[in-house]
C-alpha cells in the first residue's frame, strides 16, 4: 500500500512531500486547473481519479493534498481534521519564515504518521472481529467494495462493527517522543485499557484520539523539539477565517458558506472586489505601522487610480502595494560612499556633514560611520561643531578613544583624530569646519565627519545657520538622523531639514536610527522618504560600533505588509 502527503501552492512550489518515491498528484493537479472538482462550497474535497483517491484541504493559495492508493476505512472527518491540521502548522511556520525547519517537518510528519496509524489499526480490527452478532471480514480490493452480509435478521443494519478483544492483537502505547510503539498483550492490559466500557468504541468519532492531546508531564523535549506540546497549541489556535467561513451570509440567501467561501474562491480566481473597502483596509494597516495619515493616503489613492476601471483581486491589490512600497524605498541614486570618496581627486577630503534633532543619535552614528571607514582603510578627522551642548565636545573625545583602540588591533594602517575649538556661537562653528577641512588636507586624512548641534526643526531662528554652515563648509554629503520612534513628526522634521540649506543645497542621506526598537513599525521611513525623495543609507539596530546596516528595502516592505 502507498500513501503520500503533499503541501504545494498554487504557483506549482512544492512545499512538504512525505513519500518522494511516488508522485501520484498530476491527475489530481489536472483536475484543480479545468474547475472539474465535484465539491467547490468547501475548503475539503475529496476525489476519485482513474481508481485513485485523494482528499484535499485549500484555503488561499494552499494545497494540503492526500493519497492513498487502497479503500480508505478512515472516516472522512478525520481526514478533514488532520488536513486542516496540517495547513495550519504550515501555516504558522510559513509566517515564522520557518519552512526548513526541522521541527516543522517533524511536525508534519507526526500528524500523518498517526492517521495511517489509525488506518492500520482499523483495517486490524476488521480482520480480527469474529463470532455471532459481528460483521464478517471483508476483504479489501482496489475494486469495487460489497457489503458484508447481515448474519442477524432481528436487528437493523449497521455500518460500524463491534470488535472484540483477542489475546494476538498487539497494544499501542506511546513513548516520551510522541512515537507509538507495539508491546504484545500481557501485563499492561490492565494499566492501558482506561474505557469504561466496550461500547465507548462504538460509532464514528467527531475527532483524532490521537490528536486529544493533554498537557501531562510525560511531554517533554526530545532534541529540543516538543512535539505534542507544539502540535497542540497549533490545533487549538484560534482559526477565525475558519470560522466565519460558514457564518456568514453574503447577500442574504440563507446559504452563509456557500456565499463566504465563493466569495474568496471569486476573489482568488479573478473575481473582482470592492476597490474603496480593500483600500480603506489598507489605509488602516499603513498607519498602524506609523506611516502618517496624510502619507497612507497618498499612496493608497495613488494604487486606487492606477489600478481603476480594471478587474482588481485581492492579490493585485497586495501587489500593487508592494510594489509601490518598494519603489518608494529604493534609492534612485548610488549610496555607495565608499567608491565615491576613494575616486575623490579634488585635492580636498571628503566631508560629510551630520545633521538632525536633539537626541536622535547623531554623535552615536558619526562614530559608527567612522569605524566603518576605519575598516575600509581611510584616514578619519572628526570635527567637533556642536559648540552648544554641554559635553558634546568631550562626547567625542571619547568616542575618538574608543575608536583608536579598537583600530590598534586591526591590520590596516588608518588612523582617526578629532578637531575642535572648544564651545561657541555665531561664526566659531563656520570657522571650525574650515579649519578643520583645511586641517585634513595638511595631514592627509581622506574623510571628515563634522558634528553639529541638535536643533529643534520647528523653529526657524535654529534653523536659519544651516545655510550659512552649508555654503562655508561645502560638505560633499549632508546626511540627516532621525529615529524611527518619532512616528508622524518625521515628515515635518524632514521637510524642514531639506528647506534648512537653501534652494541650491537639500539633504544627500537619511540615516534611521533606533530601528531596533520598533519592531516592525518602520513607517517613519516611508514617511521621510515620501517627503523627501531623499534616500536611506543606513538603518541604527543597536548601541555599538558595528550596529549599522545597509538599508534591506525588501525587508522594510516586508514589515509594512505583515
Amino acid at each position: 500500500m502507498s500513501q503520500c502527503l503533499i503541501i504545494f501552492k498554487s504557483s506549482g512550489r512544492v512545499e512538504y512531500q512525505s513519500n518522494n518515491k511516488i508522485f501520484p498528484f498530476n491527475e489530481f493537479i489536472l483536475s484543480i486547473v479545468d474547475e472539474t472538482q465535484n465539491q467547490l462550497d468547501q475548503n475539503f474535497t475529496t476525489q476519485t481519479l482513474n481508481h485513485k483517491r485523494f482528499y484535499c484541504y485549500h484555503k488561499e493559495d494552499v494545497y494540503v493534498v492526500l493519497y492513498i492508493d487502497a479503500i480508505s476505512t478512515i472516516d472522512s472527518e478525520k481526514i478533514r481534521l488532520t488536513l486542516h491540521g496540517v495547513y495550519k502548522t504550515y501555516n504558522k511556520y510559513e509566517e515564522d519564515d520557518e519552512l526548513n525547519s526541522e521541527k516543522f517537518r517533524k511536525l508534519i510528519d507526526l500528524q500523518f504518521d498517526m492517521l495511517m496509524k489509525l488506518k492500520q489499526s482499523q483495517v486490524g480490527e476488521e480482520n480480527t472481529a469474529t463470532g455471532s452478532g459481528t460483521a464478517t471480514p471483508t476483504k479489501l480490493n482496489l475494486g469495487k467494495q460489497t457489503p458484508p452480509p447481515n448474519t442477524n435478521t432481528n436487528t437493523a443494519t449497521t455500518t460500524t462493527t463491534k470488535p472484540t478483544k483477542t489475546a494476538k492483537k498487539k497494544l499501542r502505547k506511546w513513548d516520551d517522543s510522541g512515537a507509538m510503539v507495539e508491546t504484545d498483550a500481557g501485563a499492561d492490559v490492565n494499566a492501558l485499557d482506561f474505557s469504561s466500557s466496550n461500547d465507548a468504541r462504538d460509532g464514528v468519532v467527531g475527532t483524532l484520539p490521537e490528536m486529544k492531546v493533554n498537557n501531562e508531564a510525560a511531554f517533554v523535549r526530545n532534541n529540543e523539539v516538543v512535539l505534542v506540546n507544539e502540535l497542540n497549541e497549533i490545533l487549538n489556535a484560534s482559526d477565525d477565517d475558519d470560522e466565519n467561513d460558514g457564518d456568514s451570509d453574503v447577500g442574504g440567501n440563507g446559504n452563509g458558506q456557500k456565499s463566504g467561501f465563493f466569495s474568496k474562491l471569486s476573489s482568488y480566481l479573478g473575481g473582482s472586489i470592492n476597490l474603496d473597502e480593500v483600500s480603506k483596509k489598507f489605509y488602516e494597516q499603513l498607519i498602524s505601522k506609523n506611516i502618517a495619515p496624510g502619507t497612507a493616503k497618498a499612496i493608497i489613492d495613488k494604487i486606487k487610480a492606477r489600478l481603476s476601471g480594471k478587474k482588481v483581486t485581492m492579490t493585485i491589490f497586495k501587489q500593487a502595494l508592494t510594489d509601490e512600497l518598494t519603489k518608494i524605498l529604493t534609492p534612485n541614486v548610488s549610496t555607495d560612499l565608499l567608491y565615491e570618496i576613494k575616486r575623490n581627486n579634488t585635492g580636498r577630503p571628503y566631508v560629510i556633514s551630520v545633521v538632525g534633532v536633539n537626541g536622535v543619535g547623531k554623535s552615536t552614528n558619526l562614530a559608527k560611520l567612522a569605524y566603518w571607514f576605519l575598516q575600509n582603510n581611510l584616514n578619519v578627522l572628526i570635527c567637533a561643531c556642536d559648540t552648544f551642548r554641554s559635553g558634546a565636545v568631550e562626547q567625542l573625545k571619547v568616542h575618538v578613544n574608543n575608536l583608536n583602540q579598537l583600530n590598534s588591533g586591526l591590520s590596516n594602517k588608518s588612523q582617526i583624530d578629532i578637531y575642535e575649538k572648544g564651545y561657541g556661537g555665531g561664526d566659531h562653528v563656520v570657522t571650525t569646519a574650515k579649519q578643520a577641512i583645511e586641517y585634513a588636507k595638511a595631514n592627509a586624512f581622506d574623510v571628515v565627519l563634522i558634528d553639529t548641534a541638535g536643533r529643534t526643526h520647528s523653529n526657524a531662528k535654529l534653523m536659519a545657520p544651516l545655510k550659512k554652515f552649508g555654503d562655508a563648509a561645502n560638505p560633499n554629503k549632508i546626511i540627516m538622523v532621525g529615529e524611527a520612534l518619532v512616528g508622524t513628526d518625521s515628515v515635518e522634521q524632514a521637510t524642514n531639514f531639506n528647506q534648512a540649506f537653501g534652494n541650491k543645497r537639500s539633504l544627500d542621506f537619511f540615516i534611521v536610527s533606533k530601528v531596533d526598537t520598533v519592531g516592525d513599525l518602520v513607517g517613519t521611513m516611508i514617511n521621510m522618504v515620501m517627503a523627501t525623495k531623499v534616500p536611506i543609507l543606513f538603518v541604527g539596530t543597536g548601541q555599538t560600533y558595528t550596529d549599522i546596516k545597509r538599508l534591506s528595502v525588501k525587508q522594510v516592505v516586508e514589515m509594512l505588509m505583515k
